[in-house]
């Protein structure tokens, strides 16, 4: 077959595009995995093509996502279980001494499983990686549901942590990488849902068991079924064509693109520019040297702080205290109930972005997040600085309004956007280390948050800890406005955003390929 042809459709490609299954990979070239503009130009063309092939997308994503169903249990778990542990003489509890840490130790091991994750990732896949690690996660509650003392909550605690920074970002790289363009704000927004999915469900499930049972159910709604569909579907094609697995690479694009789609035109186009090793097979230390470049490590930098500003806007108290918060107040309002109520709001946001995020684009949507998140927190601040003064009577309703609006507006834009820039914006080339940077900023500042909450209410007024997360969840605006627009964009032409110009303007190596 000619370079510049393709059986299956006789579409012209282009001479970058070569048949990858002729090639010998014994030299030691490496794969690479970036789109050529020549199959991206024919992308363009079939955008009313293939519906069947977008279901299938959109299908797959959406199982993929199950893994962040359970991370919603993980985090929303000591929301519904501290107020009943106090109450609880089966274990040696202390409010004082275990309520910070029991809220925030899975952010801390998620470090370690953001590690473990990126390269299990690395090695197996996206897709393996969830197969071999949903039925161990399932397991990993039983410390908490058969506990007889706190030292085996904190245990149960501590690894389902490691397995949320597992779980963190493999559905993000997954939905990215199987994705068209055009829907890749959606898909990429399905993990941050099923996150939200998670936290309502626990909610939902904790106002009517107790923590034990709770344990058992988190376990299992998400557990069961994220293996079992994970078994059936492909793995990424992009990540095959990085191990240089071609023959399935194309079986993979077939599964998730249309029948009239020019697989082996997409195949031949997913590597590039091999001289310049972007997105080769490299070793971790060949992905640190590669930070030297501003094009690999700006994009590391800018979700690191995309993820910073969102989890210092207080998000993590939300999800982690939000009965606290209710009981703290002194409202007339159920506690149980306001944080169903929470949780739903917060799921149909996700809903809201997932559909808006192709449409509007991540700047604006992440400027208006941090701009009514900090509303939310300026509101229920002001309640509690009220209830201070005892000018609170009559505002028995403002705690859960205020709280609806900063869920909301958090989830709008900092919950989806940061985990879908990781997936668009860092380079193939350190994915591995990038997304362990990423979910490390994301579990590090989860953890300072969470831990942190009791402590500074016990120091200072609880309305100064409120406007305090505002403060910081309005930096996002200034980090809006500098932010790159990715809507509609591929990933070859995202990674142009940070690459010094006398680069952009170099013409490509020659191909090494005969």
């Amino acid at each position: 077959m000619a370079p510049n042809e393709s059986k299956e459709s006789g579409v012209e490609v282009g001479p970058e595009c070569v048949d990858l299954l002729e090639k010998d990979f014994s030299l030691g070239l490496k794969p690479q995995v970036v789109k050529a503009k020549q199959y991206e130009a024919e992308a363009r063309k079939r955008r009313g093509d293939g519906r069947w092939g977008v279901v299938k997308q959109i299908l797959a994503a959406a199982f993929a996502s199950v893994s962040s169903v359970s991370i919603g249990f993980i985090t929303a778990y000591s929301s519904l279980t501290l107020p009943q542990l106090r109450n609880d003489t089966t274990v040696d509890y202390v409010d004082a001494r275990d309520a910070g840490w029991i809220a925030s130790l899975p952010s801390i091991s998620s470090i370690l499983g953001s590690l473990v994750g990126g390269f299990a990732m690395d090695a197996l896949g996206p897709r393996m990686t969830l197969v071999l690690t949903a039925l161990p996660c399932l397991l990993s509650w039983s410390f908490i549901a058969f506990a007889n003392s706190i030292a085996l909550i904190y245990v149960g605690r501590f690894i389902t942590g490691i397995f949320l920074g597992i779980f963190s970002p493999v559905p993000q790289v997954y939905a990215t990488e199987i994705a068209e363009p055009r829907i890749r704000g959606l898909m990429g927004a399905f993990p941050e849902a099923a996150v939200a999915l998670g936290s309502l469900l626990c909610y939902a499930f904790g106002s009517v068991m107790d923590w034990r049972w709770l344990a058992v159910t988190s376990a299992l709604v998400p557990g069961i079924p994220l293996f079992i569909s994970m078994l059936v579907l492909p793995e990424s094609p992009q990540w095959l064509t990085k191990k240089a697995k071609l023959d399935e690479a194309e079986k993979s694009l077939r599964f998730f693109r249309s029948r009239s789609h020019n697989v082996k035109a997409e195949v031949d186009a997913i590597y590039t520019n091999i001289m310049e090793s972007d997105g080769a097979e490299l070793s971790i230390w060949e992905q640190v040297k590669l930070f030297k470049k501003p094009q690999n490590w700006k994009p590391v930098l800018v979700v690191f702080l995309v993820f910073m500003c969102g989890q210092f806007s207080g998000f993590a108290v939300v999800t982690a205290y939000t009965v606290d918060i209710f009981n703290a107040a002194g409202t007339n309002a159920d506690a149980d109930l306001a944080t169903v109520i929470v949780g739903t709001v917060r799921f149909f946001s996700t809903l809201v972005s997932a559909v808006l995020l192709d449409r509007t684009g991540r700047k604006i949507l992440l400027i208006i997040s941090a701009i009514g998140s900090s509303v939310g927190m300026v509101s229920i601040g002001a309640f509690f600085y009220l209830k201070n003064a005892g000018s609170a009577e009559g505002l028995g309703m403002l705690p859960l309004v205020s709280l609806l609006i900063y869920v909301f507006f958090n989830e709008l834009g900092y919950g989806p956007i940061p985990w879908l820039l990781s997936g668009e914006l860092i380079p193939l080339a350190v994915r591995t280390i990038g997304n362990g940077v990423a979910v490390t900023a994301y579990s590090l500042f989860a953890f300072i948050i969470g831990l942190t909450f009791p402590l500074l209410t016990d120091l200072m007024n609880a309305y100064v800890v409120f406007w305090l997360y505002a403060l910081f969840s309005l930096s996002g605006v200034l980090l809006g406005i500098y932010l790159p627009e990715t809507r509609g964009k591929t990933l070859e032409e995202i990674g142009q955003f940070f690459k010094p110009k006398s680069e952009i303007e170099k013409p490509l190596k020659k191909n090494p390929y005969p």
